[in-house]
């Protein structure tokens, strides 16, 4: 008997995707551009850039424990998902040889590369250990659980574009966004599979 697998409702997930883009942006262009505390608020280790690492932390822990707590491909590609948030954690994590970087929590480079590889090595050999989910991962029918994902990366991949463009009020906020969506997608799978 195949246990019944419940999908994220696409209306939901992409209307509020939209709603965070849209609102994003503009709240990302009003903050830098209309206000004087744009320096403060889009900093290295600013509000909204030390929120991103606790919020992809927050993700990475629920995604760590549903794939703790549950067996198969669900598993699998919890820690997967864990191992990229683990990553983006690092890369918002400033350098401390950075020329923007003002002060507080950060990593060197050498330990920003250490990290990398430590995750890569735990991530093989937890993925060696659930080989037998590999196949089953890869099935729609399982993957497609995960599918807002792609939505919170199409929000970072907007981020990226203003960047492109030195908007960094609406790149730190679709990330921060893009964070939150993650977060919120975690919670979901964590209570719906």
């Amino acid at each position: 008997m195949q246990k019944t697998i419940i999908y994220p409702r696409p209306a939901t997930w992409i209307g509020w995707g939209l709603i965070l883009l849209f609102g994003g942006a503009l709240a990302g262009y009003l903050g830098e551009v209309y206000t004087d505390l744009d320096y403060y608020l889009f900093a290295e280790n600013g509000p909204v850039e030390g929120s991103q690492t606790i919020v992809l932390g927050i993700a990475a822990a629920i995604f760590a424990a549903r794939g703790w707590r549950s067996k198969g491909p669900v598993a699998f590609l919890c820690i997967a998902v864990v191992y990229v948030l683990l990553h983006a954690m690092v890369r918002e994590t400033p350098r401390c040889d950075s020329p923007f970087y003002p002060g507080g929590i950060c990593l060197t480079g050498t330990a920003k590369q250490a990290l990398w590889v430590i995750f890569t090595v735990v991530l093989a050999i937890l993925l060696l250990l659930r080989r037998a989910d590999f196949l089953d991962a890869l099935k729609p029918r399982w993957s497609f659980v995960f599918w807002p994902l792609g939505v919170a990366f199409i929000i970072l991949l907007f981020g990226e574009l203003a960047e492109h463009y030195n908007q960094e009020g609406i790149e730190e906020t679709l990330e921060m966004l893009a964070y939150c969506y993650t977060l919120a997608c975690s919670i979901w799978i964590y209570r719906h599979t």
